[in-house]
């Protein structure tokens, strides 16, 4: 089981994506995986924390402006740059919508995963995501309002702090715990075999999120395509953006920004939202999650030109 593990992340790239269109492919496995996607959550950013070295972890919370200006834009000027942009693209109302909802969004919670795949070291993608998630009633609230006055989009304040209590202080509860009872030196020795789990968990995921999705695929292929394009299109800018807007902070921190504008937490603003966002929300959260599999892999030669002597 370990060594499998182990080849499972080493191939970690390829494994994402593959998820995603297994995904598609088996819907009923996507709907067997379904009621694992909570668990799965909870285990990514556990086995996370486990990776990491917790010193680096406090002394970056210490130093809060880097995450304090990523948050910044992923919670304020990202959401009010799209607005804008959708509106003089003159964009009907269920896209626009879906596009400022993805934009004023935290990162995902495994987005510190993929930057340990990507070879970064995650300290900056967990402080960020955290941080930046705890910031969120207070901006989303505000924005939604401002923004999208007529959208009918409501946010739930108790379903995002239960939301966040069960998916963040769950996990750091857990890697603590376990930090202590099988320790630091342990847990190092199994670094390779820990990451490869990591990878599990967001196959996974992937596989469940994708529920629903091939149904209203063969039903409405033309407008499953055109929430496909548009998610590629709008996770790639985000992307773009990240890293464009951070480069001076160097390399690492640059692509662990790419990594948490492109990659958000989708699945939270549904919960929050409580339904009240339509079912073309709904089923864009679930199609959003297939360019955000494949960004590892898409960023890959990017970084590797990026650290390559000049």
């Amino acid at each position: 089981m370990t060594a499998l593990l182990r080849l499972l992340g080493r191939q970690a790239r390829w494994a994402l994506p593959a998820g995603a269109l297994v995904g598609i492919a088996l819907p009923d496995l996507a709907a067997m995986f379904r009621p694992l996607l909570t668990a799965a959550v909870i285990g990514t950013l556990t086995a996370t924390l486990l990776r990491l070295d917790w010193a680096r972890l406090a002394d970056r919370a210490r130093r809060p402006a880097l995450p304090a200006a990523i948050a910044s834009w992923q919670l304020v000027a990202s959401p009010l740059l799209v607005w804008f942009g959708t509106a003089l693209a003159g964009l009907p109302p269920e896209p626009r919508l879906a596009l400022v909802l993805q934009a004023a969004a935290p990162p995902i919670g495994s987005a510190a995963v993929f930057a340990l795949i990507l070879g970064l070291d995650g300290i900056l993608a967990v402080v960020g995501t955290v941080s930046t998630t705890l910031l969120l009633p207070f901006t989303l609230t505000p924005l939604v309002g401002l923004l999208l006055p007529q959208a009918g989009v409501q946010v739930d304040l108790v379903a995002f702090f239960a939301r966040v209590a069960l998916l963040v202080a769950v996990p750091f509860a857990l890697a603590w715990a376990l930090r202590r009872a099988i320790g630091t030196a342990r847990l190092a020795r199994h670094d390779e075999a820990i990451g490869g789990l990591n990878v599990a968990l967001l196959v996974v995921f992937a596989i469940a999120v994708m529920d629903g999705v091939t149904a209203r695929l063969l039903r409405d292929p033309a407008f499953v395509m055109g929430l496909l394009l548009m998610a590629c299109a709008s996770t790639a800018a985000l992307h773009v953006a990240g890293y464009a807007l951070f480069r001076r902070a160097g390399v690492a921190s640059a692509y662990s920004a790419a990594l948490m504008s492109g990659n958000r937490n989708m699945g939270l603003m549904l919960v929050i939202t409580a339904g009240t966002a339509g079912e073309a929300f709904s089923l864009y959260v679930g199609i959003t999650q297939i360019p955000m599999y494949f960004a590892p892999l898409a960023l890959t030669p990017f970084l590797r030109r990026s650290l390559r002597p000049r």
